[in-house]
């Protein structure tokens, strides 16, 4: 079944939340990433953070904020004390064997939440990646770093402690976890092939929802799994280093939702594809949304989609410009949200 989507002219109501959280001076005040994670009972929505401003010109790599659904508050989980203030989840060594500096900027992840599960035990999963820097701190420029690799990380869903870290170490290069769906007792994680300028490639692998540090399989070129990394296959190039995929309603396929990278850098529209499985073949793309800060030296990109109820979606996109921009008008490093609707073609 094939759906069109439209996007709200007018900019959704959490986009005022968060600058009422950013005027607070109380913790958030920007960031980007923008990844929700929706909790049991529909009463509260995780959203993980990359890089992060803080008050005083203070700076975190991840941070998580919690929403309050109902009474409409956010609340910012940080790492270190009130006094310094640190990442939530920070690499096990900040400086590598090379003496250049480490950091994790924030995938998507899931909760284990569920009422069959006791609340003790329910988690929140997430990927993230860990990137250091190509030259010294005193040298490095806005885009001296590279990726390094991906973390999974355990955190306990009541004050989200790290309990665990599990390096993912397959040989494929692959960022994963730039998207993930719970299927049931299955975790689908999309990864990302970032070859720079001959594109970035879509990947997929299945494990285990509960336990998903283990066991991986590998969607191969000819449609089935593999235990074998070396065999996954690319099932899709132009997408952003984070999207969203998701299963569209009354059984309609799977939807993925992405900055469209195929086009110039500074340019990029909002584009969506659809698949009746979620490894696809993917059809589209299909423009969603021209961000109107594509200008100058502003850029939007790294959309992803959160259900909100019936054919209602919440869109999320990252705007960002250059350091000296960001820090002199703070309302710019703030994702921007909108209200999107899916309905059936015909």
């Amino acid at each position: 079944m094939a759906f069109t989507i439209t996007v709200d002219p007018a900019p959704h109501p959490l986009g005022h939340r968060f600058a009422v959280l950013a005027a607070s001076e109380a913790g958030w005040m920007g960031g980007d990433s923008a990844y929700a994670i929706d909790l049991a009972g529909g009463l509260r929505r995780l959203w993980l953070f990359s890089d992060t401003m803080l008050t005083g010109g203070q700076w975190v790599n991840n941070c998580v904020v919690v929403e309050d659904i109902a009474r409409g508050r956010l609340r910012t989980v940080l790492g270190g004390t009130a006094a310094e203030p640190d990442a939530l989840v920070s690499p096990s060594r900040r400086i590598g064997s090379d003496g250049l500096s480490r950091w994790l900027w924030t995938g998507h992840g899931v909760a284990i939440d569920n009422p069959g599960v006791p609340v003790d035990q329910h988690r929140v999963w997430v990927f993230y990646q860990e990137y250091q820097a190509t030259v010294p701190d005193e040298q490095k420029g806005e885009w001296d770093f590279a990726w390094a690799r991906t973390i999974l990380v355990e955190l306990s869903l009541s004050g989200l402690r790290v309990l665990s870290r599990t390096p993912i170490v397959d040989g494929t290069g692959v960022q994963w976890g730039a998207a993930v769906h719970r299927d049931g007792d299955e975790l689908l994680v999309y990864g990302v092939a970032d070859e720079g300028e001959r594109g970035k490639h879509l990947l997929l692998a299945a494990t285990s929802a509960t336990s998903p540090g283990s066991r991986w399989r590998y969607r191969t070129a000819e449609g089935t799994w593999s235990p074998r990394p070396e065999n996954a296959a690319r099932l899709l190039t132009g997408v952003s280093n984070e999207f969203s995929v998701l299963p569209l309603p009354a059984n309609g396929g799977w939807l993925l939702v992405t900055s469209d990278t195929t086009q110039p850098f500074g340019t990029w529209p909002i584009v969506a594809y659809q698949a009746a499985h979620p490894a696809g073949p993917w059809t589209g793309p299909q423009l969603v949304f021209e961000p109107p800060e594509n200008d100058g030296t502003r850029y939007a990109y790294n959309p992803t989609f959160a259900h909100l109820a019936g054919d209602r979606y919440l869109m999320a996109y990252n705007v960002n410009a250059t350091y000296e921009e960001v820090t002199a008008d703070r309302a710019i490093y703030r994702p921007r949200f909108r209200q999107a609707r899916l309905r059936p073609k015909g």
